[in-house]
C-alpha cells in the first residue's frame, strides 16, 4: 500500500479499445474511482481514449486527455504532484507505461510509489528470464526460457530445447503476443519484426507447450496477506490458440481435484511472492498425460479474465480491490448483497451454474484477414452465457452471436465441406472451431477420433456429441412436447428448433408455451450458490421449476445493452448504454439491463437496477418483457432486433442515433453539432474535419459564425424527429454548403459530449422518452483536440487502406494539439 499521507493519485487507463482489450479496464476504473471518491484523496485520471465514460461521472476526478507516453506522464506527474500512480486498472498499457517511468528515474526523483503492484513486481513480470528466477525461488516448474539480443543466440537457444518456440519482444512499443516459430526459417522471419518493437532490442524466447491444456485463475491478496480465489476457468482450446479466441468454461470441467488445487496453490503463492494488493489472473499450461503444470503468464491488473469471472460469480472483484487499495483488508470488508455474515469477502465464491465465454469475430467486414487460429488474437469481442449444463451455456453462447454477424463465426459453410476440407480444418482451428467440430460429429467421427486430431479434451466431445443427439431427436419428433422439453433444457433456442422442424420461430413459441407449458424461469447470479442469503439483482435463464427472479415494482424501463462488440460501434456503444441508464433513472425509471458482453463497462455492480445476462435474441427480450412488464423498452437507433420485435408488436422506443459516423467518409470540411426540438435549433459548437478524417474542435470565428448561423437555421428542412444532429457542412468558393443532415453517429458521441461539456446520450434519451429536454450550453473545453479512430487492421496482419471506413474502426483515440 502506498503511504497514507499520499493526496494525489494518478490513475493510468489502458487507452482506446483494440483486439483484445475492450471497456473492462474502463470499468474496473469508474468502480475504483467511485470508491475513492469517498476519501479526501485528489484524483486524476489519464487516458487518450475518445470513448471514456470517466469524464462524465458525477464525482470529484480531473480527467487529463494524454497520449499514453513516459513523457507525457512525467509532465503530468509534473504539474499535478503525483505521489502515487496506480496501474492496474490500465491493462498492459499502464503496466509498461509504469515500467519505462521506473526505468527513467522520474519516480524515484519524485519520490512517487506505485499502488497495488509494486515496480519490483513490474519489472520482474516483463522480464521472463527474471520471472523464471521468481518462480523456481517458490519451487514452480518454469518453462525453459531466455532473452537473447540477436538472432544466432535465439537460434543456438532453439536447437538446444526444440521446436517449436515462442518469442515475444521485451518492452514493447506496442500490444503483443507470444508468436509461435515452427522452424529456424520462422524464428529468424519473425526476429527481425520483434526486435524493432523492442525497447531494450530485446526478445524473450521460450521452449513451447502448444497442445497442453491453458487454464487460468483469478486470485485476490490484500495487505496483510489474506488471499483467495476467486475463479478458475479452463480453455476450450489447448495452449496454441490465444486464450482470447478459445471458449472458456467456468469452473474448470476436466480438472481432478489433485489438478485444481496443485493449480490454485500456485496461483496463491504466485500472489504472495509478488507482493500483489489486489486481483492477479495467472495462465497456466497443464500437461494432459501427467497433470504437470508451467506458468504461462501474470497479470496483476484488470484483463477480460477477470472481468468475466466477476461476471460468472457474482463477486464485485473490482469494488473489493478498490476497498483493499484504500487501506481495508479482506476480512474487514463487507459484500452490500449479502444479509447475514460478518466477512463474506473472505470467502471463495462457489458456483451453482456454467458460464462459458464465447469469441466473436468480425472477418466477414475484413474478408482478407488471416482467419487461421494461433497466438495472436484475433477476436473484436465476446459473448457470455449462463446454463445449468455445460451443454445449456455452450449452446446459449453460441446463439448469443445475434443474425447480424452470424455468418463471421464460421469462416466457411460447414456442411459443404468436402471431406478432406474438413479434416484440414480440424487439424488448423479457425474461427468458429466449434461449427466445425458439430459437423463432424454428424458425419460420424468419434469422440477419440476428434480428441486426438484436435487436442482438445474428449469431455467437449461427449457434450457435442449430446447436442447432435438432441437435434435428431428434435429432427425426427417434430412438434412432440418431450423432445421439445429436454431441448429447452439443454440450451435449444426456438429459431434452432424451428430450424430443425423446419417451420417459423414463432409456431414454436406458439406451441411451447399455449400446449407445453414449457417457460423460461431465473436464476441469481452470486458468490455463495445459496449458502448465504444474498440479494442479487443478476439473473440468467433456464428451463427448471423454481423461479428466483421477482418482477421489478414501479416505473421501470428495458434497455436493451450492446451484446457482443463489434466494429463501428464497440466503446462508444457501451459509452452510450451508459449515460442512458443514468438519465433513465434520473427521470425516475427503474432500469433493467439485458447485456451478455463479459466486458461491458454497463455491467459494473448495481449501475442497472436489474441485469439479466441473457443473449439478446427474440426469444430472450420476449421472455424477460413477459416476465418484467416493463413500461417502456430502448434501444441504440435500428437495429436486427429493434425490427424484429417491433413485427411481433411490440413498441420499442429507438434513440434517434446514427450507427455510423458522418454518412460513412463523407468528404466534408465543418460539421456543426445541433438540437432540434419541436422546431426549435440550438447550436452547440463546430468541429473541423481535416484530410485526415480528424476532428479539430475550433473556436467559431466570427467570419465563420455568419456563414454558419444562416446554414443551421435552414437545417430544420433535412429534420422529421427531435434529437440531436451533425449537421455536415462543405466550403466551395468560400461558400458554405450543407451536405447533409444525419441523428449524431454512436462512434463520434462520446468525444463530441466531452468537446462540448455536454451529456448528448442522456438529452437523446430524455427527447425520446419525454420529447423534449433542458437544453443548457456551456462554453467549449479549452484546447483543440485531434480525434481519430482506431482500426485492427494491424491485428488481423492487413495493411490499412488509405481512406478505410469508419464503420469498420473498433475504437477512438484523441490528443491534444498543441
Amino acid at each position: 500500500m502506498a503511504r497514507s499521507r499520499a493526496k494525489n493519485i494518478l490513475i493510468i487507463g489502458a487507452g482506446p479499445t483494440q483486439i483484445g482489450r475492450d471497456t473492462e479496464s474502463e470499468a474496473a476504473a469508474v468502480q475504483i474511482i467511485k470508491n475513492f471518491a469517498e476519501t479526501d484523496r485528489n484524483l486524476f485520471y489519464v487516458t487518450s481514449d475518445a470513448n471514456s465514460v470517466i469524464p462524465r461521472l458525477d464525482v470529484d476526478v480531473k480527467f487529463i486527455e494524454a497520449e499514453l507516453t513516459v513523457n507525457s506522464l512525467i509532465q503530468i506527474l509534473r504539474e499535478n504532484e503525483i505521489d502515487v500512480i496506480l496501474p492496474v486498472a490500465g491493462n498492459t498499457v499502464a503496466l509498461q507505461l509504469s515500467e519505462q517511468l521506473n526505468e527513467s528515474g522520474i519516480l524515484k526523483e519524485l519520490n512517487v510509489r506505485t499502488m497495488g503492484v509494486t515496480t519490483t513486481t513490474i519489472h520482474n513480470i516483463n522480464n521472463p528470464e527474471l520471472m523464471n528466477r521468481v518462480l523456481k525461488h517458490i519451487k514452480e516448474p518454469t518453462i525453459p526460457t531466455t532473452v537473447v539480443e540477436n538472432v544466432t543466440d535465439a537460434l543456438r537457444f532453439a536447437k538446444r530445447v526444440g521446436f517449436p518456440v515462442l518469442i515475444k519482444p521485451i518492452a514493447s512499443l506496442t500490444k503483443t503476443n507470444r508468436i509461435k516459430c515452427d522452424n529456424e526459417h520462422q524464428l529468424m522471419e519473425m526476429l527481425e519484426s520483434a526486435f524493432k518493437v523492442s525497447i531494450t532490442n530485446q526478445v524473450a524466447v521460450e521452449k513451447s507447450v502448444v497442445g497442453y491444456k491453458e487454464i487460468e485463475m483469478i486470485v485476490i491478496r490484500d495487505a496483510e496477506g489474506s488471499k483467495l480465489l476467486i475463479n478458475g476457468g479452463e480453455n476450450f482450446n489447448p495452449i496454441g490458440v490465444h486464450s482470447g479466441d478459445s471458449i472458456i468454461f467456468s469452473p474448470t470441467q476436466t480438472l481432478t481435484d489433485v489438478e485444481f488445487q496443485s493449480l490454485r496453490t500456485a496461483a496463491l503463492k504466485i500472489a504472495e511472492i509478488l507482493k500483489i494488493k489486489g486481483v492477479c489472473h495467472v495462465q497456466f499450461a497443464l500437461d494432459p498425460t501427467d497433470g504437470k503444470h508451467f506458468i504461462t503468464r501474470i497479470n496483476p491488473f484488470f484483463d477480460r479474465s477477470s472481468a468475466f469471472a466477476a461476471r460468472a460469480t457474482g463477486y464485485p472483484i473490482a469494488n473489493v480491490v478498490a476497498k483493499i487499495l484504500m487501506g481495508q483488508n479482506l476480512r474487514e470488508i463487507k459484500l452490500s448483497g449479502v444479509q447475514r455474515h460478518d466477512s463474506l469477502a473472505l470467502i471463495e465464491p462457489v458456483m451453482d451454474h456454467i458460464a462459458v465465454r464465447f469469441p466473436t469475430w468480425s472477418f466477414a467486414s475484413f474478408k482478407n484477414a488471416n482467419q487461421q487460429l494461433n497466438t495472436r488474437m484475433k477476436s473484436t469481442g465476446s459473448v457470455m452465457a449462463f446454463g445449468r449444463s455445460a451443454e445449456e451455456a455452450l449452446q446459449k453462447a453460441i446463439r448469443s452471436v445475434d443474425s447480424t454477424t452470424a455468418a463471421e463465426q464460421a469462416a466457411l459453410d460447414e456442411s459443404q465441406l468436402s471431406e478432406a476440407q474438413l479434416i484440414n480444418v480440424l487439424i488448423h482451428p479457425r474461427a468458429g472451431e466449434v461449427y466445425y467440430l458439430l459437423e463432424a460429429i454428424r458425419r460420424g467421427y468419434t469422440v477419440d477420433e476428434l480428441a486426438k486430431m484436435t487436442h482438445i479434451d474428449a469431455f467437449y466431445f461427449y457434450k457435442l456429441r449430446h447436442l447432435v443427439k438432441l437435434e435428431r431427436r428434435l429432427r425426427d419428433n417434430r412438434f412432440d412436447m418431450a423432445a421439445l422439453q429436454e431441448a429447452k433444457y439443454f440450451g435449444f433456442g426456438d429459431t434452432q428448433i424451428a430450424h430443425l422442424w423446419q417451420v417459423r420461430s414463432d409456431e414454436v413459441r406458439d406451441f411451447r408455451i399455449k400446449k407445453a407449458h414449457v417457460f423460461a424461469t431465473y436464476k441469481g447470479v452470486e458468490p455463495t450458490a445459496g449458502e448465504f442469503p444474498y440479494l442479487t439483482n443478476t439473473y440468467y435463464s433456464t428451463f427448471e421449476d423454481e423461479d428466483e427472479a421477482v418482477r421489478t415494482t414501479g416505473k421501470k424501463i428495458l434497455v436493451l445493452g450492446t451484446a457482443n462488440s463489434q466494429v463501428g460501434t464497440n466503446s462508444a456503444a457501451e459509452y452510450t448504454t451508459f449515460q442512458t441508464i443514468q438519465r433513465c433513472q434520473k427521470l425516475g425509471y427503474k432500469v433493467i439491463l439485458i447485456n451478455n458482453n463479459p466486458n461491458a463497462l454497463t455491467l459494473i455492480p448495481y449501475l442497472a437496477d436489474k441485469i439479466y445476462l441473457e443473449p439478446l435474441t427474440v426469444e430472450n427480450c420476449l421472455n424477460i418483457i413477459h416476465q418484467e412488464k416493463p413500461d417502456k423498452i430502448i434501444a441504440q437507433g435500428k437495429w436486427e432486433i429493434v425490427t424484429q420485435l417491433v413485427l411481433r408488436n411490440v413498441q420499442v422506443e429507438q434513440l434517434p442515433v446514427s450507427r455510423t459516423t458522418r454518412s460513412e467518409n463523407i468528404e466534408a470540411d465543418y460539421m456543426g453539432v445541433i438540437s432540434s426540438i419541436n422546431g426549435s435549433i440550438n447550436l452547440f459548437g463546430v468541429v473541423g474535419i481535416d484530410e485526415d478524417n480528424m476532428f479539430i474542435p475550433i473556436e467559431v470565428s466570427e467570419a465563420l459564425k455568419v456563414k454558419v448561423d444562416p446554414l443551421i437555421k435552414n437545417a430544420n428542412q433535412h429534420i422529421t424527429n427531435n434529437g440531436i444532429y451533425s449537421v455536415i457542412i462543405k466550403e466551395n468558393m468560400h461558400q458554405l454548403q450543407i451536405v447533409s443532415v444525419v441523428p449524431l453517429a454512436v462512434q463520434d458521441l462520446p468525444f463530441l459530449s466531452f468537446a462540448f461539456d455536454q451529456d448528448f446520450a442522456g438529452i437523446i434519451t430524455e427527447i425520446t422518452l419525454n420529447g423534449s429536454s433542458k437544453i443548457e450550453n456551456h462554453p467549449i473545453i479549452q484546447g483543440d483536440y485531434r480525434y481519430s479512430h482506431v482500426y485492427p487492421y494491424t491485428q488481423f496482419g492487413l495493411k490499412k487502406p488509405q481512406n478505410p471506413p469508419f464503420s469498420l474502426a473498433i475504437g477512438a483515440e484523441f490528443q491534444s494539439i498543441k
